[in-house]
């Protein structure tokens, strides 16, 4: 997979830059994030604020800004109430547009935007709300996801879903790998390999979570995905330490020293397994990255520092120019 370096240097090199929304406009973290796209040339970004009285005085003059007081929002009204048909009023939608989350939403619906990312005073709930109502989940898959790219060194690896699915179902968890082995694609990943954790591998394990990830990679394998290897169910020392996985799951299809992606059971064991990665291996913790929505809308954590934010930044530019944004 390309380093977050080489994507940097790969979105410099397209003419048309992306239009990227921030609601939280007011937060330092992010107007120096904004400084840091339009001088290195990434991006458009738009901050958005509620009064002018939040302005700042320390942004570049490259930056867009929108107060959202004086905005005149009647064609954003009216579209939201299309997209709403028959689950919103016009009060309803006045209130709700002057949310910063949903007019960044809005934006993107009305093309004035290719992509949104938020998270440091808005919750995951807050954020995905709007994009799941009015820029919805792509009619290729069941859900959205969500994967983190996890990098030390020369290494980097996608985990998924370790943000938003608490519990999905066997054809649930056929989408999140599918869609995270389509996620290492765009980041340049050749001939991508795909491995289902468990407590169990091989059938060492019994249980009905043993099954459910049997049954996914079942669903994985019929439909024969070209450029991507899907097995399981593996415990995780099996999965990514090919010695192991040589003696406790021979016939394996995977064949990488480790794979490229690695695909947790449910939100318990991912949200666990990525902080514990992060926190005990020093691995760098990009995203969380939501996957399956028509265009971006990128979560951060609260506590996301202004180099998580580059980060967040520089993968959701590059992904936005395979949703939409770039056509």
């Amino acid at each position: 997979m390309w380093t977050i370096k080489e994507i940097e240097n790969k979105i410099k090199s397209i003419e048309k830059k992306q239009i990227v929304v921030f609601p939280e406009g007011t937060q330092e973290k992010i107007q120096q994030n904004a400084n840091f796209l339009v001088e290195n040339d990434l991006a458009i970004p738009v901050l958005l604020f509620n009064t002018k009285s939040e302005l700042p005085s320390n942004l570049n003059e490259k930056v867009k800004t929108i107060i959202i007081d004086e905005y005149d929002q009647s064609e954003m009204i009216k579209v939201f109430l299309e997209v709403r048909k028959g689950k919103a009023d016009q009060a309803t939608a006045m209130k709700l547009i002057n949310q910063r989350t949903y007019f960044g939403v809005m934006m993107m619906k009305m093309n004035l935007a290719d992509a949104m990312i938020c998270g440091l005073e808005y919750t995951t709930a807050d954020t995905l709300r709007p994009a799941l109502q009015i820029i919805k989940t792509s009619a290729n898959y069941s859900i959205a996801s969500s994967v983190f790219l996890m990098s030390k060194d020369t290494e980097s690896y996608i985990f998924t879903d370790c943000a938003l699915n608490v519990d999905p179902n066997s054809q649930q968890l056929a989408d999140i790998a599918s869609m995270a082995a389509d996620f290492a694609k765009q980041l340049n990943e050749k001939d991508v390999q795909v491995s289902l954790l468990s407590y169990s591998t091989n059938g060492s394990g019994m249980g009905p979570t043993v099954d459910k990830v049997k049954e996914a990679v079942q669903i994985l394998k019929e439909k024969q995905i070209e450029g991507i290897l899907f097995d399981g169910e593996m415990q995780f020392d099996s999965a990514f330490d090919k010695s192991v996985r040589d003696k406790k799951y021979p016939n394996t299809i995977i064949t990488k020293e480790h794979p490229d992606v690695y695909v947790f059971p449910d939100l318990n064991a991912g949200n666990i397994g990525y902080k514990i990665a992060q926190r005990f291996g020093n691995f760098q913790a990009a995203g969380p990255f939501i996957l399956g929505l028509n265009k971006p809308v990128n979560d951060l954590s609260r506590g996301a520092t202004l180099e998580d934010i580059k980060q967040t930044s520089i993968i959701t530019i590059y992904t936005s120019m395979f949703n939409g944004g770039n056509e």
